[in-house]
Order: C-alpha cells, then structure tokens, then sequence
C-alpha cells in the first residue's frame, strides 16, 4: 500500500487492486454542513476517506466509522493513526443492519453514507467479493442505511447521503419509511451536456416537509478542464 495525498492536511493508504475511494466519496464530503463540535457517523466507511476529510476540514470533531468488512475496518484504523486523528476517529467493525449492537442511540449530530448503489441481483457477480460486497446490495439495502442513520441520530439529526439518479425514488422512499424528511438536494452532471450521474441529498430527523433544490454541480467544463467547483472537491484549490 503507498499513501495519496488527498490534501495537504491528509493522506490515505489504499489496498492495490481493492475498494478505492472515488469521486462520489469527495463529493458528499464536500456537501457536508457541520462545526468543530459535532459528531459524525459515517455508514459503510471503507478506508475512512468521508470521516477523515471531515476531521480535517473542521466539520466534525469526533468521528465513528462503521465497516463490515474487517480488512477495510483495519485500513481505515491505520489511516486514522497515520494522520495522527486515532484519538478523535474511532473504526467500528460490524453490520449496520444491527447498529444497535455498535454504538448507543442517538450519538450522533449527522450521519454521512455512500452506499452500495446496485441490488445485490443487479448485473455479474465479481469475481472479488470485497469489491461485489462494495457495489451491490449484499451487507444491507438503503432502507437498512437509512434505519440505521435515524437510530443514530437524535430528532433534528441530519443524514448526508449519495446516491444514483434512477433510484432517486427508491431513496427517497427509505427516508420517509425511516422518518428522515429530505431538506437539500443537489444534482451531479460531468459536463453541462451530460445527463445527471449523482445526486448528493440532506435529510433531517423530523423535519417538516420543504426540500430546497440547489444549483447543479457540473463538474467538467465543454473543452474538458475541470470546473472550480471540481478543483475545490478534489482539493487542487486551498
């Protein structure tokens, strides 16, 4: 495993040839609302990238990362204790479908999730289950993520999520079943001409009913070049 860069504040190691974090991971870090005091829980954390970055950026002052695979719980660990945040980030190993043998209700401020965005019956199955198991539906659906985000959250918890647009309803769906009222969305286009690949949305714990639509993120201008908002994700501008 080398280290990357992410930004001048963090590096992360990632397995070759595993699981390695991607631009969906930066956005929904990037679309994150929260202060030095608050508590963040992060579902299906991988290397630890969402937790981390919000560490760093002073959005979150005590983190817990949940993982359910053990090398990735591990890796994430090593990437805490390698930026020197072990002592404010905390890896949890186990499955989210049963949090309320991992953490105490209500611990949380806000909630961030990239979850698997495929049914575990969609398309091939991967040959590499860790990569299968990262994709697909196969450690918990997002109704399961979405439980688990309003156990951990107390009423007026935020959840941050990620997730595809053609299962936009599905989401939203699993929100509302868990008692999670969408407050902020945001679509995701690689260039202006390009249809939408991602949607970044806020739910709140309780909330009342009012979903603001923000200004599209494109990510890529028409020759190519990144966009600002892009090169701020990606942490090219400090």
């Amino acid at each position: 495993m080398e280290p990357t860069r992410i930004n001048a504040h963090l590096t992360l190691r990632e397995y070759r040839g595993g699981i390695r974090y991607g631009t969906d991971a930066l956005l929904l870090a990037s679309f994150v609302r929260g202060g030095r005091r608050a508590r963040c829980a992060d579902l299906g954390t991988g290397c630890g990238v969402i937790p981390l970055l919000l560490l760093v950026s002073g959005r979150c002052g005590e983190a817990r990362g949940f993982e359910v695979q053990a090398e990735y719980a591990a890796l994430a660990a090593e990437n805490a204790r390698d930026n020197g945040l072990d002592g404010r980030f905390a890896v949890v190993q186990g499955d989210i479908r049963s949090i309320g043998r991992l953490c105490p209700a209500g611990w949380a401020d806000y909630v961030t999730a990239n979850p698997p965005y495929l049914r575990a019956d969609c398309g091939g199955r991967n040959a590499d289950f860790v990569k299968y198991a990262a994709f697909h539906e196969h450690f918990g659906d997002i109704d399961d993520f979405a439980r688990a985000a309003a156990y951990l959250l107390g009423t007026g918890g935020v959840f941050y999520t990620v997730y595809r647009p053609d299962r936009l309803a599905r989401l939203l769906t699993a929100l509302s079943a868990a008692g999670l009222e969408p407050k902020r969305l945001r679509f995701v286009r690689h260039s202006a001409a390009s249809a939408v690949s991602l949607v970044l949305l806020e739910a709140r714990l309780g909330g009342k009913p009012g979903l603001q639509i923000e200004p599209e993120l494109v990510l890529y201008g028409p020759d190519g070049s990144e966009s600002a908002a892009c090169r701020r994700i990606y942490h090219r501008q400090e």
